[in-house]
């Protein structure tokens, strides 16, 4: 079961938002043409939206994986922290 934080609810509403403000504001096929005529903003775009949606995937799935999720959430009951055996 994934458990949202409000910051992570916070983030992603914000950004969800603006991207439908931007989308009913702009003409039709503006993504297209942004991508075509910017491809290095377009990219740069992409890349922020990659930012965006890692920490609020890659978390859980180290948890389901059985990882340690000691570095992103410390706090979190759920933690799980590294066991470092020796190599002898």
């Amino acid at each position: 079961m994934v458990r949202w934080d409000g910051h992570e609810i916070g983030v992603l509403s914000t950004v969800a938002g603006c991207i439908g403000i931007m989308h009913g504001s702009m003409p039709k096929g503006w993504a297209k043409s942004f991508i075509h005529r910017q491809p290095v903003a377009a990219m740069s775009c992409f890349l922020f939206g990659v930012g965006l949606v890692l920490p609020v995937t890659v978390v859980p799935l180290r948890r389901a994986l059985g990882f340690p999720t000691n570095q992103y959430d410390a706090e979190d009951p759920r933690v799980k922290f590294p066991t470092f055996e020796s190599l002898q």
